[in-house]
């Protein structure tokens, strides 16, 4: 891969552009980057299905940020962090207000790929480190561009940094309407902030719930049922209830000498390796089982040779999802991590008639993967999950639960609370 070279503009005006640029354009993380990159993950350090979460001030918090670029050419990367609001707006902090030595950093950690039939160069970063340290907790969107060309990203990532100011407690209970029980499941929790010496809680905070990763029904700005002695209480009826969907479904093809689970067959006979997917049946009016769930997630790993990191190998992995007839009302999507939980044109199936399914491939590396199938609705930007997979009050969802604070004086929003909710009542 090469990129074109450019001559360097004062990082300043570069980054007042790009903030520019952002508020006027779809947000950056919506952007499509280069499609020669791909397998980036970010990852607290040791934990392979963590969060990308940091703790402010925490020495021993790290995290590490993986991924692969097609090619022979070694190519000489930069990245940077920018701090956002709550809602993953660039905030109006400069680059040294929030980052304590070098704004700009290179990522010298790489390796080669090893008698792969895809060449990759695989790079590593582990942050902070000692030229680049966070000075304050928040949203960040982590940017990684060619040297000398931060206005031309090859991808971003989100990273949220905590500052743990407040305590969060709660439990996922069946909602108490009773046409919703089947179905949905609520999210009652409660939020300890006398620490944070606010007052005014309701103007100053801000309270989202998130679904495993999904960021497109999040649900932001919960108001509080009660505030009472510091205690924000979230023991509510209406406002935190998602459906609780299903399990995610999964196929491993971390071997390419056998055929796992959910795998039909694999070809390795060509150029590249060709792993196909034994056909999916529509599952909303089945009844719930619980598999093994890892909510989206996916994680690299080759049985075939010791060094996942660069002797996986790449597939084109082909997807069959059996359906009837074509939908006039929307479009059908894989989603998941290995889709970066977006609905893009890379993830869209297409209908062949001839074999009555919706298909598509995805170029992934060996590993072991879930997903779901999902609608979006014409204008529409909320991906609708249920419509194929059905809704179950007894899926093991992660809710994430995040508190922002803007202290008075200030200009930008910290993230002061987060807490997974993994405490099911009804387990």
């Amino acid at each position: 891969m090469a990129f074109l070279s450019k001559n360097r503009i004062i990082y300043l005006v570069l980054f007042i552009f790009l903030n520019i640029s952002l508020s006027a354009q779809k947000p950056i993380w919506e952007q499509n980057f280069h499609e020669d990159v791909e397998t980036v993950q970010v990852r607290p350090l040791g934990e392979p299905l963590g969060d990308a979460f940091l703790v402010f001030g925490d020495a021993k918090s790290k995290l590490q940020l993986t991924f692969d670029v097609f090619g022979e050419e070694y190519v000489n990367l930069e990245y940077t962090l920018i701090h956002c609001d709550a809602d993953w707006i660039p905030s109006d902090l400069l680059p040294n207000e929030y980052i304590e030595g070098y704004t700009e950093d290179f990522i010298d950690d790489y390796e080669y790929s090893i008698n792969t039939k895809q060449p990759y160069i695989h790079y590593q970063l582990l942050f902070p480190g000692e030229n680049m340290t966070l000075t304050k907790s928040g949203n960040y969107i982590l940017k990684v561009y060619p040297e000398d060309m931060p206005e031309k990203p090859i991808f971003v990532k989100r990273v949220m940094v905590l500052d743990p100011r407040s305590s969060i407690g709660g439990k996922v209970n069946r909602p108490s309407d009773p046409s919703l029980r089947k179905l949905d499941q609520e999210i009652d929790f409660s939020v300890n902030i006398s620490s944070l010496g606010t007052r005014f809680p309701s103007k100053e905070l801000r309270v989202f719930i998130r679904q495993n990763g999904r960021w497109d029904n999040m649900v932001k700005d919960l108001q509080p049922l009660s505030i009472s002695n510091g205690v924000m209480d979230y023991d509510l009826q209406e406002g935190n209830i998602f459906h609780g969907q299903n399990t995610f479904r999964y196929f491993d093809f971390s071997s390419m000498k056998y055929s796992s689970e959910y795998i039909d067959r694999i070809d390795v006979s060509g150029s590249i390796d060709k792993v196909y997917l034994l056909a999916d049946e529509p599952r909303r009016f089945e009844e719930y089982m619980d598999d093994p769930d890892f909510h989206g997630h996916y994680y690299i790993e080759t049985k075939d040779w010791p060094n996942s990191r660069v002797e996986a190998e790449y597939s084109d992995v082909f997807f069959r999802f059996n359906y009837p007839a074509p939908l006039i009302d929307g479009g059908v999507y894989i989603m998941g991590e290995l889709t970066n939980w977006k609905i893009t044109p890379y993830n869209k199936m297409e209908y062949n008639y001839e074999s009555k399914a919706y298909e598509t491939t995805l170029y992934l590396k060996q590993g072991f993967y879930s997903y779901v199938y999902a609608l979006l609705p014409h204008e529409s930007k909320l991906a609708n999950v249920v419509f194929f997979e059905g809704s179950h009050y007894e899926t093991q969802n992660q809710y994430y639960i995040f508190v922002y604070y803007r202290e008075p004086g200030t200009v930008y929003d910290q993230l002061v609370g987060v807490s997974v909710l993994k405490d099911y009542s009804f387990r």
